[in-house]
């Protein structure tokens, strides 16, 4: 069983997997939050035995498993701006809770292949706060977790909704604490961070959905 693990950046090594250019590093970092880190340093490990002249290409790795990297992963590379993300599921069974500096992007961990973000999410009640600093975002991320422990549910992934890859299999929560835990966040943001954004909103900015209606971000009172 894989560790849960996700990877916001590279390590120096790489995993062992040969990265050339920067569209490489985030193909390998999106696979890696898909598969799991020891898969992908099993798989270079194993080439990289036979063939030590020559390291494991990322394109090589995506066949190996079948996968097909998302248009939004190629988007450009923007500031980092750290959140606390609410996603429900489209079956309002349960919601993800978590901290990012890589929205919308991070919604897309959760989506297995050949499968789309709003088959998965309800994306306009889904959402994300942002905060100043990372220090903000993860001691409100915290809180929530500290707050609402006892209305933690099974993960989705018992239900093969999402892939195990995806880690975070802790943070699901009862979607009747839903208006509480955005009043928590809302008391907990930092005072620059004066909207909630939805999905729909920040993928349809990011150019990651074709959707022309643009959801707008409700004001946090």
């Amino acid at each position: 069983m894989e560790d849960s693990v996700t990877f916001e950046e590279l390590p120096e090594d790489h995993f062992g997997v040969l990265v050339q250019n920067e569209m490489d590093e985030r193909r390998l970092l999106w696979l890696v939050n898909q598969i799991g880190e020891g898969k992908v340093r099993a798989s270079a490990a194993k080439r990289n035995k036979h063939y030590p002249e020559s390291k494991l290409f990322v394109s090589v790795l995506l066949k190996r498993f079948h996968l097909k990297v998302p248009v939004h992963v190629y988007a450009p590379v923007r500031v980092k701006i750290y959140a606390v993300y609410v996603l429900c599921l489209r079956d309002d069974s349960a919601m993800k809770v978590g901290f990012t500096s890589n929205w919308p992007s991070r919604a897309w961990d959760y989506v297995k292949p050949r499968s789309e973000l709003d088959e998965l999410f309800e994306i306009d009640k889904s959402v994300a706060i942002h905060f100043d600093s990372k220090d903000q975002a993860m001691r409100a991320e915290g809180l929530v977790k500290e707050r609402f422990a006892s209305y933690r549910v099974e993960s989705p992934y018992h239900r093969r909704l999402i892939p195990y890859g995806c880690f975070g299999h802790t943070e699901w929560f009862n979607t009747s604490q839903y208006d509480d835990v955005l009043d928590l966040l809302a008391a907990e943001r930092a005072p620059a961070a004066s909207r909630v954004v939805s999905l729909r909103e920040a993928i349809y900015r990011a150019g990651q959905f074709d959707d022309a209606a643009l959801v707008s971000g409700q004001a946090l009172m």
